[in-house]
């Protein structure tokens, strides 16, 4: 049984954030927040389903839409990760919690290796057991799904989304707002553009255009990114 809500007047400790999003993936963030102990989740945000306000989700309390993050600074919460899957939509999100005065945060699991040298982007979440090697440069807002990996010299673009099992080879680029699919493999050297999809299971062995969807082995353009 879930917890007693948190009153976000009363309960929230300065330490604390707010997790945008309610949905599955706002639970993977949500644990890794907790399991690297340093933040108290304060509440959820909950825009596709603003009538959720009140109800409880994973220990905490959808505090209601994105009208609900001005109440929470003024009480001293000034944290914020945006946790869902929509590249578009995170771009979005993230430029209104900057704009309403939240500082992005990062979650970054603690079983993921992550090289001294790679830069890692406000507002990214890193799951369990990513690997990210040295020289590489991780966007902001990106995802970076579970035991996926980025190898050297890579640069992953902002709001790209890696997704679990997918294997990024050395001097990669991935462009801003990309998603590369469950389980895909990118082989060295190659560059997929802004907005493309690469679908589960693809292998990349040529670049990728701009905008478009990209899937199969080898990996072809199928279709422009609609």
């Amino acid at each position: 049984m879930d917890p007693t809500p948190i009153n976000l007047l009363q309960d929230v400790v300065p330490e604390s954030i707010i997790i945008w999003g309610a949905g599955g993936h706002a639970r993977v963030v949500a644990d890794i927040i907790r399991r690297v102990g340093e933040l108290t989740v304060a509440g959820f945000i909950d825009d596709v389903h603003p009538e959720r306000a009140g109800e409880c989700f994973e220990g905490a309390q959808i505090l209601g839409a994105r009208d609900a993050l001005g109440p929470a600074h003024a009480n001293g919460v000034s944290r914020l990760i945006v946790a869902f899957g929509n590249g578009d939509a995170r771009a979005d999100a993230a430029r209104f919690a900057i704009e309403s005065g939240f500082v992005l945060a990062s979650a970054v699991h603690p079983s993921a290796v992550i090289a001294a040298s790679a830069t890692i982007g406000a507002g990214t979440v890193i799951a369990a057991n990513v690997v990210v090697n040295p020289a590489t440069t991780i966007g902001e807002n990106v995802i970076l799904n579970t035991s996926c990996s980025v190898d050297h010299d890579c640069s992953v673009g902002s709001f790209a989304h890696v997704a679990p099992g997918a294997r990024l080879a050395g001097y990669v680029r991935v462009g801003d707002g990309s998603w590369v699919g469950i389980g895909a493999v990118v082989t060295d050297g190659r560059s997929i553009g802004a907005r493309s999809i690469i679908g589960a299971g693809a292998v990349v062995v040529s670049d990728i255009p701009d905008g478009v969807v990209a899937y199969g082995v080898p990996a072809r353009v199928m279709r422009r990114n609609a």
